[in-house]
């Protein structure tokens, strides 16, 4: 024990000696240890274990004991618990990372909360002591919050002749008449920093599906002291004020790891990006699992990480993360145990894995494989009662240097109803794509998405802004967003208006239809969730409380065409990336995909236009010789960053455009043959010569 700490005991306790009362607490950890697997009580005279996954950081006064939020906790048997038999007060040091996901104890003594006491951090962040007193159990809040990443000074007492004052940073944040005898529990271990059983995260009502979890304190505890009476309002002030705090936050926010920040080279990259140590700890995933698509003109980047599931999520220059989600069926009988079938879902990454299939100058091509599964045992959606095989998703990302990329989602199903080409375009027993902004810990949705959040385009030229109108963070309540879309007539082009200069779009083919997402309470302007990214326990629907874990928000979702179909899949097409253009200079974009320019070739076959690659592709049937090809673009066909795929072409090559030289120029080596991919930074709406010459 410091100096210092005890002359803060001794002033603190020093109003006991005039009551005949003893001077020394209970029992007090100080967590000065540098490794574990113990804590040592210094006025009980115990060493207590530690389990789950933990370590020691620096505290107020020394060390601290850091709590993971899911594992971590102590337990002392109910034999040498301390022996609170009338007033008795709990105080500690505090630094919350995160608010619980319910009630989390710091000091748990109570059974079936009908004896004992419970001193702890509600999901909203106020302290509160429950106590059993004459028979009833009682509980007190208080009045404000503890804030986050800051060490915080938490005290609650009973005085079985007044009743139950809360205290932070030495100040009265509540009291409550309470008068008579703690009832003890019986037999009844002592816990620290996790729930004794398990719990349902609060909103419960809003909570899916409801299953209850074990989760623990997620943040920094030191100086935990009980004491054997009620220390009162002067002690505590006194307590609080005689330790100087550590300047700062205790720790910073975590960011979400998006890979080296900046231009770099282009291609695909195998990374390990760490998140924070309590979430990284209990993974058991090897290193280089994730991947990172790196730009040349900006520090955007493409993200597949384990902590989203390997989602991929645009990153723009200054941070701002955007998904257009996955496949998606839901409700029973669709999803086994109901709910949700998503790859969000598998929590552990189960089923959902990533890898590079082309890495090169002038284009990337990035496999995404996953299951749609359901959170709670992890069974899969339709599973085919012939095969036992139930769905799954194969999502091609060919990503081109501009930032565009081409989305080709393949959907293994025995249930396909809705989402085969002519039928309608709306609601279907899947989903394809929704409108999903991320947020790191600390941010609010605001934080990332301006109100006047999407526009629609269409083939015209033609636009449509839809806002959200800001509402009070302190009410929760329905975003005031818009209920629908109607306008432009036809649109088929969506760009999202982050807090970046790098901006979301969707291109999708005819007919198309969008839908808002808007129909669930929230605490932010617009809608906001925290089961998902990075969370662990099992949930497809959890309603942020607070900006202090990874979260997402939703915007809308759309509807559009299938591309092709087989007995079991069907498969969609969507082009998206990031641009800094407005909506409406889309348009030429998304006309090169959608209403190519003809093309003719001289020394290749021509196989036409390929959507899924965003690519003209041409064979070579013999020794690569001299090509050219002839782009015949127009103002409706226009040629926008055309890129040209060469089937077995064997070598190097040099490319001219009207002449001159120009392109990125990759080879991909396959079994069969070596393929050269170019790739072209020009627009144009008049015919196109090309000459490729072999190397």
């Amino acid at each position: 024990m410091s100096h210092r700490w005890l002359t803060i005991v001794a002033v603190a306790t020093a109003g006991a000696f005039a009551q005949g009362q003893s001077v020394k607490p209970l029992a007090q950890w100080r967590f000065d240890e540098s490794q574990g697997p113990t804590a040592r009580d210094s006025a009980g005279g115990v060493s207590d274990s530690i389990s789950g996954l933990y370590k020691f950081a620096r505290g107020v006064s020394g060390n601290a004991l850091q709590f993971d939020g899911y594992t971590t906790y102590i337990q002392r048997e109910w034999k040498q618990a301390p022996p609170v038999a009338g007033g008795f007060t709990v105080e500690a040091w505090v630094a919350l990372d995160a608010y619980p996901w319910n009630w989390v104890p710091i000091v748990d003594w109570e059974r079936d909360f009908q004896a004992g006491y419970l001193f702890g951090v509600d999901p909203y962040g106020r302290i509160g002591l429950h106590v059993a007193v004459a028979g009833s159990w009682r509980v007190l809040s208080s009045n404000s919050k503890v804030p986050l990443r800051r060490w915080t000074h938490v005290a609650a007492s009973f005085d079985p002749a007044r009743g139950i004052a809360l205290y932070i940073d030495g100040k009265k944040a509540g009291e409550m008449a309470a008068i008579g005898a703690l009832t003890p529990p019986e037999r009844t271990d002592l816990l620290i920093g996790r729930v004794r059983e398990k719990m349902m995260p609060v909103p419960s009502g809003l909570i899916h599906p409801r299953q209850t979890i074990y989760y623990s304190l997620e943040g920094v505890l030191d100086e935990l002291t009980i004491h054997g009476r009620a220390l009162d309002a002067a002690e505590i002030a006194t307590a609080f004020a005689a330790v100087k705090v550590p300047p700062g936050t205790s720790s910073p926010w975590a960011v979400m790891p998006a890979g080296a920040p900046g231009p770099g080279r282009f291609g695909a990259y195998y990374a390990t990006l760490k998140f924070q140590d309590t979430w990284d700890r209990p993974r058991r995933i090897g290193p280089e699992s994730d991947v990172v698509v790196r730009f040349p003109q900006s520090g955007m980047r493409l993200v597949f990480w384990q902590g989203n599931n390997y989602v991929p999520a645009w990153v723009t220059e200054n941070g701002k993360w955007y998904t257009d989600e996955f496949l998606e069926a839901y409700n029973k009988p669709q999803c086994p145990d109901g709910e949700d079938c998503e790859p969000m879902s598998d929590k552990q990454s189960r089923y959902s894995r990533v890898r590079i299939l082309e890495s090169t100058d002038a284009r990337v091509v990035v496999h995404w494989r996953y299951a749609l599964s359901e959170t709670e045992n992890y069974k899969g959606a339709y599973s085919d009662p012939l095969t036992g095989w139930f769905d799954w998703g194969d999502e091609y990302w060919t990503v081109y240097p501009d930032g565009v990329a081409v989305r080709k989602q393949v959907l293994w199903s025995s249930h396909l109803d809705g989402v085969l080409p002519g039928d309608k375009v709306g609601p279907a027993p899947h989903e394809f794509q929704e409108t999903i902004v991320l947020n790191g810990p600390g941010q609010w949705p605001e934080d990332n998405i301006q109100f006047d959040a999407l526009t629609l385009a269409n083939m015209k030229g033609e636009t449509s802004v839809y806002a959200w109108k800001e509402k009070s963070k302190d009410v929760f309540d329905y975003p005031h967003g818009p209920d629908a879309f109607p306008n432009p007539a036809d649109a088929n082009i969506q760009w999202i208006n982050l807090k970046s200069a790098w901006k979301p779009f969707q291109i999708v083919s005819l007919p198309a239809r969008f839908t808002a997402y808007n129909g669930e309470k929230t605490l932010s302007s617009f809608e906001w969730w925290n089961h998902w990214p990075v969370a662990q326990f099992d949930s497809s629907g959890r309603p942020a409380l607070a900006p202090d874990r990874a979260s997402h928000t939703s915007l809308s979702h759309i509807y559009w065409p299938s591309a092709e179909a087989t007995e079991s899949t069907v498969t969609k097409l969507l082009m998206d990336g990031l641009t800094l253009k407005p909506a409406a200079e889309l348009v030429p974009l998304a006309k090169s995909w959608l209403n190519p320019a003809a093309v003719e070739a001289t020394g290749l076959r021509s196989e036409g236009y390929q959507a899924a690659e965003r690519a003209y592709v041409l064979r070579c049937e013999g020794k690569a010789e001299k090509a050219e090809i002839t782009l015949r673009a127009t103002a409706e066909s226009p040629v926008v960053n055309p890129a040209l795929i060469v089937r077995n072409w064997n070598g190097g090559a040099r490319v001219l455009v009207n002449g001159e030289p120009q392109g990125r120029i990759g080879q991909v080596f396959r079994l069969e043959g070596t393929d050269l991919v170019v790739w072209l930074e020009l627009e144009a709406t008049r015919p196109l010569r090309i000459q490729i010459n072999p190397e």
